[in-house]
């Protein structure tokens, strides 16, 4: 499987603001997630969710404080992209798939570049049999349900063997029971590979399954709690 192990993640007085200081979206956010640690991030809409997990990804800098990642200060990155291919598999709430192309194709696309072909899509076919879409690996995006679509944004989220997975409501858009299965997906791929997770969610009962809960609230870090995750079985 090659899977590697999870990172921790430290941010450590982290502020960001918009509109030349205008709009503060975080405030000295500190916090530390553990290699292999899966973390929830809730709070009410506008208080700096995405903002974050943006800033963790490497997709923005603060303007003040620092992230790092793996021993690594994301604003001293000189080229962040490589970073986020090689090191963090993004997943949104819109799966965001290409609706040109398959199940396998879109698997494929963050390995474009990075291995031949033969091995990309070996890839993917290992990929989609390991969130239990082998047979629908020639299927048309546009085809497949909200659930298959999300499971297939994980399998592209762990194209290129990723030590941390971010994700942005993935289950937003999703009906309760599909939703489960998709937390019940990741929660399978936290044990089997030990990546690190970070997912935004407004669900609370999905919040209460990963380790530790972290409720932003006007940017600020409001609370941290444990949670109840559950090993699957």
């Amino acid at each position: 499987m090659n899977a590697r192990p999870g990172v921790e993640v430290v941010v450590e007085h982290v502020s960001k603001s918009f509109e030349d200081g205008r709009i503060a979206a975080l405030r000295d956010v500190t916090f530390r997630i553990d290699p292999g640690e899966f973390a929830a991030l809730t709070g009410p809409s506008g208080c700096g969710k995405s903002t974050l997990l943006n800033l963790v990804g490497a997709l923005d800098r603060p303007d003040e404080g620092s992230v790092t990642v793996g021993g690594a200060r994301l604003e001293q990155l000189t080229d962040p992209s490589e970073y986020r291919a090689s090191t963090v598999g993004f997943v949104f709430q819109f799966s965001n798939l290409i609706p040109t192309l398959s199940a396998a194709e879109n698997v494929q696309v963050p390995m474009m570049g990075r291995a031949p072909r033969a091995a990309r899509e070996q890839r993917a076919r290992e990929l989609l049999e390991e969130v239990g879409l082998a047979d629908r690996a020639g299927s048309s995006s546009t085809t497949l349900s909200g659930g298959e679509r999300q499971r297939v944004a994980i399998a592209r989220a762990l194209a290129n063997h990723p030590r941390l997975l971010l994700l942005d409501e993935p289950t937003g858009a999703l009906d309760s029971a599909t939703g489960g299965q998709i937390i019940r997906l990741l929660l399978t791929l936290r044990e089997t590979r030990g990546v690190t997770i970070l997912m935004v969610t407004n669900d609370t009962d999905i919040a209460q399954r990963a380790d530790r809960t972290l409720r932003l609230r006007d940017g600020r870090l409001d609370e941290a709690t444990h949670g109840v995750a559950q090993r699957p079985a």
